[in-house]
């Protein structure tokens, strides 16, 4: 009798082989990206079994974001993409699912599109990884620090600059104020872009640069405005400037002048000290018309395996 109810234990397992091999989340956040054929980038933040993130084929192209909802269980994620119009409101919507298999991340849905149809698509992590910053980087899946380099936007070795407020801050912010594309963070393809987007009654967007590379991207949620003040997080999940790879960075923003200043806070971190007369924080410049950006296209897909610095 024994035997017999061993050999049924052992019939089930082979059965449900995710019973004692469930997958982690850490096994799937963050962003992947199509290795040939067609580009297609995904990140996912994964909250518990809540599923939120951003979709885009040549990112740099505002036009392409589309947002991800969905849920996390043992056989993966299932979820929707949503595509939005210049105005937020909804295009239309894939329905998709992401497996591993060995290492990459299978991805089948139907595009409710032009032409619709259904797809599968084999997605792999970036093997360039994450640029190298002034700070220590770490990065899912899990892999020694990438050593901190000393270069700021000024150039090796430059003094940090001093700010100098551009104008009052508007008084009264819209989305209309902080919809589009934002750019800072040095120049050429290494810049980054702020993309925000109106969808349905509230926004969203993703942060990228390069954004060829899945790595140097994380989607952008959670958007308030409090009269002249905006506030989002940026959604760190496999890669970020620090000893944990996951979390939320708050960021808190003003706008004047075609500037939007940020000042960033993150829960784990401590504080550090402000030198005198240096006011903390970036600059972006915008925005730029999400239309604007159309045609933002790298000239090969897969991009090489190079890696660019800040």
């Amino acid at each position: 009798m024994l035997r017999e109810r061993q050999l049924l234990l052992l019939l089930a397992f082979c059965a449900h082989p995710s019973i004692g091999a469930a997958q982690d989340a850490d096994d799937y956040r963050g962003g992947w990206r199509t290795d040939n054929g067609e580009a297609h980038i995904y990140e996912f933040s994964i909250r518990r079994d809540k599923v939120r993130g951003i979709y885009c084929t040549y990112c740099a192209d505002a036009t392409t974001l589309a947002f991800i909802d969905g849920k996390f269980g043992t056989g993966g994620i299932t979820f929707t993409v949503t595509h939005v119009n210049a105005d937020g409101s909804t295009a239309y919507q894939d329905t998709q699912s992401a497996r591993l298999e060995d290492g990459k991340l299978i991805v089948t849905g139907r595009s409710g599109g032009p032409g619709g149809g259904k797809f599968e698509r084999t997605l792999i992590k970036d093997p360039r990884g994450p640029d190298p910053l002034p700070v220590i980087v770490s990065r899912l899946p899990k892999a020694p620090p990438v050593a901190a380099v000393k270069v700021n936007q000024q150039g090796l070795g430059a003094p940090a600059p001093r700010y100098i407020q551009p104008g009052p801050w508007k008084t009264k912010l819209t989305e209309n104020d902080v919809a589009g594309v934002w750019l800072g963070f040095g120049v050429g393809a290494p810049k980054q872009y702020f993309i925000i987007r109106k969808t349905g009654g509230k926004l969203r967007g993703m942060v990228c640069g390069t954004c060829d590379n899945p790595y140097t991207m994380a989607a952008l949620d959670d958007f308030e405005i409090q009269g002249d003040i905006l506030k989002f997080n940026i959604l760190h999940e496999d890669w970020a400037d620090g000893e944990l790879p996951t979390f939320d960075k708050h960021v808190t923003a003003h706008v004047g002048w075609n500037e939007l200043r940020c000042i960033t806070t993150a829960d784990h971190q401590p504080s550090r000290p402000v030198p005198p007369g240096v006011v903390p924080g970036f600059s972006l410049l915008g925005p730029i018309a999400i239309e604007a950006t159309r045609g933002n296209r790298w000239p090969e897909w897969p991009p090489r395996n190079t890696s660019s610095a800040h």
